[in-house]
């Protein structure tokens, strides 16, 4: 009985229809609000959690040297631009351009796909859980990846 069912969803399956998407087919690109980024994302989430370094007891280094995502420690004391609200009104440091570009790869079109998300939720693998459901830290990146991100 198996089989035979087995055997019907393939046949099924191989009816069913693909859509070409083209010769000139283009992924649309990621816009990504920078802005929001450098006055929210990196100071409020990223520096604040010690994204790069680690918190005491991690032994340090764990997005400046033990993971994909590679970020630039300075991006943690390095003062924060002058903002009027969410665009820098100031220079922005090295470091959180650096920082941005790094991020990029973890940014996906939904949240809740977003490994920039997902992780420091500890809803995908993550050493550890770096803020809650439902804090400010949650709250500002989900703000990002919806209405100012990608």
């Amino acid at each position: 009985m198996r089989c035979l069912t087995a055997l019907a969803l393939s046949l099924v399956c191989a009816s069913c229809a693909t859509i070409d998407p083209g010769d000139n087919f283009v992924a649309p690109d990621l816009v990504m609000d920078e802005d929001f980024f450098f006055c929210r994302i990196q100071p409020e989430v990223v520096a604040t959690q010690r994204c790069g370094s680690g918190v005491s007891g991690e032994s340090g280094s764990c997005h400046s040297a033990r993971s994909a995502l590679r970020l630039d420690v300075l991006g943690e004391t390095d003062p924060p631009p002058t903002c009027d609200g969410n665009t820098p009104a100031g220079p922005i440091p090295e470091s959180y351009r650096r920082n941005l570009d790094a991020v990029r790869f973890t940014v996906q079109s939904d949240p809740l796909s977003s490994p920039f998300y997902r992780r420091p939720l500890q809803l995908d693998s993550h050493p550890r859980k770096i803020y809650d459901e439902g804090s400010p830290e949650e709250q500002l990146v989900f703000e990002w990846l919806t209405s100012g991100g990608p």
